[in-house]
């Protein structure tokens, strides 16, 4: 293609270094046709751009002639504006929320009572199993096999342990 009247660049600075960068720069700015940027340069798009699309959202794109730093203080002196020209709500008093949650708490099933009694042995239990076999390993007393043997349990019990009271701290909010 020769004599393009035409561009679409796609953040064209990523991989530029600054010696490149200003070439583009100035052929851009010296370009004939219509260019379209997608970039988050600011300071190139400051030198090189005349006109902003600004995609919103939501298929909403707002028209803007100036360049990024022109846009950035529109917006901000436009937020002052409406700042300043809302109407003030320091009078109105607000409604109340009210909270559903309390409401509608679910109690305790029966089943789920015998759950609550049974983990809270289960826990006594494997508390006391827990301590008898860390007092085990501690004592010296184990052979290599036993002591093997419940260095192996230890973990195990406490993952079920946890387990157990996990689940015993959700009954318990039920309750």
């Amino acid at each position: 293609m020769q004599n393009p009247n035409f561009l679409v660049l796609d953040e064209p600075t990523n991989d530029l270094d600054i010696q490149t960068l200003q070439i583009l720069e100035e052929y851009l700015q010296d370009f004939p046709g219509c260019v379209i940027v997608v970039s988050h340069d600011r300071y190139f798009m400051d030198k090189v751009v005349d006109h902003l699309l600004v995609f919103k959202g939501e298929g909403e794109i707002k028209d803007f002639p100036g360049n990024y730093t022109q846009y950035r203080a529109f917006q901000s002196l436009k937020a002052k504006e409406e700042e300043q020209n809302a109407p003030k709500q320091k009078d109105k008093p607000k409604a109340e929320s009210k909270d559903y949650r309390h409401d509608s708490r679910r109690k305790m099933s029966y089943k789920e009572k015998r759950e609550y009694e049974q983990l809270s042995s289960d826990i006594e239990r494997l508390e006391k199993q827990i301590s008898e076999i860390e007092t085990q390993l501690c004592s010296g007393s184990l052979s290599i096999d036993q002591l093997t043997e419940k260095s192996k349990l230890l973990p195990q019990l406490k993952d079920e342990l946890d387990e157990k009271e996990i689940r015993w701290l959700e009954l318990s909010e039920l309750e």
